[in-house]
């Protein structure tokens, strides 16, 4: 059942509604909106809707409704919202833009689904309070009954997308009932929406304030709109126009959410997930969403993701000595973000494995490789499908690496496991999959990693490896492991540019096969040296195939790693003149020669 149905049935429970033959009576109730002396005290009376939101700036051009947008609005909207904002705020220039806010309201169909029009309406409830005594008070009447009507149709309507449901169905009514405090009956529409609120952050935010993945791309819109609907919550009740009890407590929801944004900062300043042309988050955005927090390091975590923050030798000061996690990784919302650290410009993942699939972000001072990642998988010329979801199967966390593994059941018993291992300090990932089948076959791998925008890859004239670019400037290395080094050598696996993105190939004949990519996210040392080896692995003296375990060395510049992967059940096995026994071990070479382990699973 859609989510707005389930919040309307236990809020038909739970709440007093208001209840009329024509809604909009209920609206107008006790209020003789007509009397001239009546208008003259709503004109008189400041209700300061524009500074509860810290847009009284005069440099504040862009409406608060504007915060954070998905991009699915059209530009020309968001334009004609800004510029009514602007003339809210200088009270002669109101009149000017009436006509155009009682069109939007008038025009809006709930049939369309349109998230433009929507914004607009929303646009237009933040002036209804100004526009009093700048216009006809009869088509004033009409416009506030229309917005009522809009509000209770909106939440029936399943067909209605998050943003636009979240805007009609809960923001409106608080936005119209903080501008009105004398109508007796503002009470009950807040109530009603605060409730309705309350259900809608407790169905799409687990207990630490992160998205659910099916919000994840208008993640950014529903918080700002949760944002400015809990300053006018609290507001209201503050003044005692709001009961203290609105139903579910989810200020802690709200309160952990402001960490999670400040952690899906990007270095663009948009949020992960959100497309190319969804909104940067802006500053008076940022102040107020600050305001739900009752926690001073999240303001030293802003500074640091905004890249504000001030160096100092000792480093005292900085957000990475606080000991606050930069990563998470929610299983509930089959989700994650691996960081690097605090800094605006860290290396980060961000992988969304909801579905059945792998949706993959990875960017630095940049985005790098933005979209699907899910491999295909042919067993003898068949391709393998899986109904199977991805489940978290290991994860681990500590100053020198991020690591999340994930995986899910094959039709035919067979396994796919994905590694992400992303280093703090050495500043690489690595990105491997392993098959594991029931029994030996012709097993055939693909997956492609869509480059992000402005990124194209270059490849090497003799080697295997590949550049990722921007404007024509090395972002990172990326080496195939699993083929050879040089392209002279004969292999059946390939590493191209397919359909702008990264394509690797590999075939063999077995019970298994590994495929990793690593990623060198340090552009310095990229342009240097580089080599990579396939290691010998063996086990009773004896070397073992391809498809019992794979183990490889990386070098650059002048650091090495090494690292192994267990296809098959366990046993000792020896490279390197170490025994390993575990399934998964990642080491690395000190200067002295000595080896230091940096992860090991049993």
């Amino acid at each position: 059942m859609p989510l707005r149905n389930i919040m309307t049935k236990k809020i038909k429970k739970k709440s007093k509604t208001i209840t009329a033959s024509n809604p909009s009576e209920s609206l107008f109730r006790k209020m003789d909106w007509g009397n001239s002396e009546f208008s003259e005290s709503l004109q008189s009376a400041s209700v300061d809707l524009i500074g509860l939101l810290g847009c009284e700036k005069e440099t504040s051009v862009v409406s608060p409704c504007s915060w954070v947008l998905s991009g699915q609005q059209d530009p020309e909207v968001i334009e004609a919202g800004d510029r009514w904002h602007v003339c809210l705020k200088s009270q002669s220039e109101v009149a000017q833009v009436a006509e155009e806010i009682f069109s939007a309201v008038g025009n809006y169909s709930l049939s369309s689904n349109c998230v433009s029009q929507a914004y607009l309406v929303l646009a237009a409830a933040h002036s209804v309070r100004k526009l009093v005594g700048e216009c006809d008070f009869a088509e004033w009447q009409g416009s506030l009954s229309r917005m009522f009507d809009l509000s209770k149709a909106a939440e029936s309507n399943a067909e209605m997308s998050m943003e636009a449901y979240q805007w009609l169905a809960i923001e409106l009514p608080l936005v119209v009932a903080y501008q009105f405090p004398e109508w007796d009956g503002c009470q009950f529409w807040a109530q009603d929406a605060s409730q309705k609120m309350s259900l809608s952050i407790s169905e799409l935010l687990d207990h630490d304030g992160w998205p659910t993945t099916r919000c994840l791309p208008s993640f950014g819109t529903l918080a700002a709109s949760w944002v400015r609907c809990q300053l006018i919550v609290d507001a209201m009740k503050s003044n005692s126009i709001l009961n203290q009890d609105t139903g579910l407590d989810v200020v802690s929801q709200l309160e952990w959410m402001v960490r999670q944004i400040l952690r899906m900062l990007r270095f663009d300043r948009k949020l992960v997930f959100s497309n190319n042309h969804s909104s940067v988050v802006s500053k008076e955005f940022l102040k107020c969403l600050l305001k739900l927090s009752s926690d001073r390091d999240d303001k030293l975590l802003l500074k640091q993701t905004w890249g504000k923050s001030k160096k100092t030798a000792d480093g005292s000061g900085s957000a990475n000595t606080l000991g606050i996690e930069a990563s998470n990784v929610s299983e509930w919302s089959e989700s994650a973000l691996m960081r690097s650290n605090w800094n605006r410009n860290s290396p980060r993942l961000a992988v969304n494995f909801s579905n059945g699939k792998m949706i993959s972000e990875l960017s630095r001072k940049f985005g790098l490789v933005c979209g699907e990642t899910t491999p295909k998988i042919s067993v003898n010329g068949q391709l393998l499908n899986s109904t199977a979801a991805f489940g978290i199967s290991c994860m681990q966390s500590d100053e020198e690496i991020e690591y999340l593994e994930i995986e899910r059941k094959l039709d035919g018993g067979g396994l796919l496991t994905r590694q992400f291992l992303l280093s703090r300090v050495d500043r690489f990932l690595l990105i491997a999959d392993a098959v594991v089948l029931p029994a030996d076959a012709d097993l055939s791998y693909s997956c492609r990693f869509p480059l992000a925008e402005g990124i194209e890859g270059l490849r090497e004239t003799e080697t295997t490896e590949m550049y990722l670019l921007r404007k024509g400037r090395i972002q990172s290395l990326v080496l195939p492991l699993a083929l050879p080094e040089w392209k002279v050598a004969r292999t059946n696996h390939s590493f191209e540019i397919v359909d702008g993105g990264m394509q690797l190939t590999q075939n063999c004949h077995g019970r298994g096969l590994y495929a990793p990519l690593f990623f060198d996210l340090d552009p310095k040392r990229s342009c240097k040296k580089r080599t990579w080896r396939l290691l010998t692995v063996a086990e009773d003296l004896n070397r073992i195939s391809g498809d019992q375990g794979a183990a490889f060395r990386v070098h650059l510049d002048k650091q090495q790693w090494f690292f192994y992967r267990s296809l098959a059940s366990k046993g000792n096995r020896t490279f390197f003149g170490e025994n390993f026994t575990g399934e998964f071990v990642f080491n690395r070479f000190s200067k002295n020669g000595s080896v230091e382990q940096l992860m090991e699973i049993e």
